[in-house]
Formats: structure tokens, C-alpha cells, sequence
């Protein structure tokens, strides 16, 4: 939902309503299974947000409901924080759905996050049009929780959001995915961001779609996934992230390129940029003299059915490379080797 629906605001002659709901629920068997709470475009008060966990509490619907959905609930900071012993008592919970719902209260978001992080089965978290960039430090203590899944679309994120981003990211922390799409992220926060992807070993996917990125950030972000100034540059590379969201389906071809590039694993990628002469030279020009017979190798084995390329490669490379020294390299290794040998028997 990207637009705010009207909400229906609280009032006295809706309490008979209430009322009616929760008598309905105490009156539930032990432990029946309510696989979804919903509550959408209504208020909900602290009290009945209360009575709610009162309910979960008693054991009705207890460690069976996998899904909440709290959109546009106008949850107040005591709202937030009935809401997390709701997670607390909740350990089947799997998604949290708090769109549009504001969270201005540090108490509260520490509170959220605490319950988050320490509960064992929740996989998504969508707190997609709750205007997080406007405080950092909230944004922070959210992002804080390490949801597998985050969903952070729709926040106006700026520049000092994307400093927080970025200082999660470098972290390294146990997240598989963040929805970073229709925010307000520009090429220098795509810079930090790509910065920090070179030291993350676990996001596996990350969205960026419709925000101020131009060519640059684009390239930045790339560059992160396959860096090919260098073979240390290659390796160096982010190799976990498998997808990378840009470009919306008007622009699919863009993303389906995208898309192939991730799917090289490293190995890939340092064999990609050594298929042509010029490259392979290029790039084996700062390396240890020792490990020319070995990417020689490796590139041999890969493309073995193309045996004549491969001989014309070895030919170009030994014609290239300073033959004395690697000769003597080998012999150096051959003779220690040989020493070793002796001295053993």
C-alpha cells in the first residue's frame, strides 16, 4: 500500500466493538491456532494493544500465529512496546507488518528491537512508510534487530540514513536481504554503500529501486561485485550478493545483465577477465612469478575443450614473461624440494 489510507480514529462508541473482539477471543480454546492477526487503517490504543497481549498471554492463540499485520494502526511508543511483549509471547511468529506506523520514541524502537533480535523464528520484518529516515538513530536501533529479511521502502532515507546503512552493512551482520526502494539515496550514498558491501560476507540480496542514482552509483555498486582493476581487486569483490536491484521492469534488460554478472562466483570472474591476451597480460603483470604456473593452469583446465587458445595463451604469456626468472623460480623450488627428500631419508 503506498498511499495512506484514512484511518479510522478511536472513539468511545467504538469500544463495544472492542469489547466484543477480545470476549470472542477469551472465549477461544486453549492453544487454537490463529495463524494471522490483522488490523488495518484503525487505531489502536495502548489498551487494547494491552489486553491483546493479555489475551496471548492466557494461552489463547499462544505459539500459533505466524504472522501480524499492523498497518496504519497509529501505534504510539506504549503501542510499540505492548507490541513487543506481543512478540515475546509469540514464538511461532515468522512476519512483522508495521507499515505506516510512525516509531519516534528511542524506548520504544529499542524495546521493538530487543524483542526481534532475540526471538527465534521471525524471518521478515516490513516497516516499509514509517518515515525512518527522519531519525538515524532510530533507523539504527532497528536495523539493530538483524532480521533475516528487512523491508525499509518508502522511509525517505537520505544521506545520513545511508551513513547508517552503511555502518550496519560493514558490520558484516546475519542479514539475507534489505528493500531499499523509493527512498531518497543518491550516487554518494550509493559510493557508501558499495564501500561497505566489499566487507559483507552474508547480504544476499539488496533493492534500490526508483531513488536519485544516476550512472555513477550505478557503477559504484557494480564495481563492489566485480572490481577488475586488479586479480587482488577480483578476489577482493563482494561474492555472496546474488541479486542487486536497480532498474524496474521498464528497464529489465539492464537488470537481466545485472543478474548474469551475480551469478559469477569468483573463480568465474578472475577466468572471465583472462580470456583475452591483452587482459591476461594486464593482469599478470603484478603477480608473484611462483603463481604464473598455477592461473595458467587453472585457466587451462577451464578451457580445455578450446585447446589450440589455450596453447596460443601459455605461447603469448612465456614470450611475455621473464623467462630466466621463472626457470630459476622452478629450479629453486625443484632443488629444496629435492634437499627435503634426502635429508627425510
Amino acid at each position: 500500500m503506498d498511499n495512506e489510507e484514512p484511518i479510522v480514529w478511536h472513539e468511545p462508541i467504538l469500544d463495544e466493538y472492542w469489547n466484543r473482539l477480545e470476549a470472542k477471543m477469551n472465549q477461544l480454546d486453549i492453544d487454537t491456532k490463529i495463524e494471522r492477526i490483522n488490523f488495518e487503517n484503525v487505531e489502536i490504543t495502548k489498551e487494547r494493544m494491552a489486553a491483546l497481549v493479555a489475551i496471548f498471554r492466557s494461552g489463547r492463540a499462544t505459539n500459533s500465529s505466524t504472522m501480524f499485520y499492523f498497518c496504519n494502526a497509529n501505534l504510539c511508543a506504549d503501542g510499540i512496546i505492548s507490541l513487543s511483549e506481543l512478540v515475546d509471547v509469540s514464538s511461532d511468529l515468522n512476519y512483522l507488518f508495521l507499515e505506516h506506523n510512525r516509531i519516534d520514541n528511542m524506548e520504544s524502537a529499542h524495546c521493538l528491537s530487543r524483542s526481534l533480535k532475540s526471538h527465534n523464528c521471525i524471518n521478515e520484518l516490513v516497516m516499509t512508510h514509517c518515515d525512518l529516515g527522519r531519525s538515524p538513530e532510530i533507523l539504527s536501533v532497528i536495523l539493530q534487530s538483524d532480521i533475516r529479511h528487512i523491508y525499509l521502502g518508502s522511509n525517505n532515507i537520505d544521506s545520513l540514513g545511508s551513513v547508517t546503512v552503511a555502518e550496519y552493512l560493514e558490520g558484516n551482520p546475519p542479514i539475507h536481504r534489505i528493500e531499499l526502494n523509493r527512498n531518497c539515496l543518491n550516487d554518494d550514498d550509493a559510493i557508501l554503500i558499495s564501500q561497505a558491501l566489499k566487507r559483507n560476507t552474508n547480504l544476499e540480496e539488496i533493492m534500490l529501486i526508483t531513488n536519485n542514482l544516476t550512472s555513477i552509483g550505478v557503477k559504484a555498486l557494480l564495481t563492489c561485485v566485480f572490481d577488475g582493476s586488479s586479480l587482488n581487486a577480483i578476489s577482493e569483490s563482494n561474492h555472496t550478493l546474488r541479486r542487486l536491484t536497480i532498474f524496474t521492469e521498464d528497464i529489465s534488460y539492464m537488470q537481466h545483465c545485472i543478474n548474469a554478472l551475480l551469478e559469477l562466483g569468483r573463480t568465474q570472474k578472475i577466468v572471465f577477465v583472462l580470456q583475452d591476451n591483452d587482459s591476461l597480460l594486464k593482469y599478470l603483470a603484478n603477480v608473484p612469478v611462483g603463481l604464473i604456473p598455477e592461473v595458467l593452469a587453472k585457466r587451462g583446465r577451464i578451457v580445455d575443450e578450446h585447446q589450440q587458445e589455450h596453447l596460443n595463451i601459455v605461447y603469448s604469456t612465456m614470450r611475455w614473461w621473464n623467462m630466466p626468472m621463472l626457470y630459476s623460480y622452478h629450479h629453486c623450488v625443484k632443488t629444496d624440494t629435492k634437499r627435503k627428500i634426502e635429508m627425510t631419508v
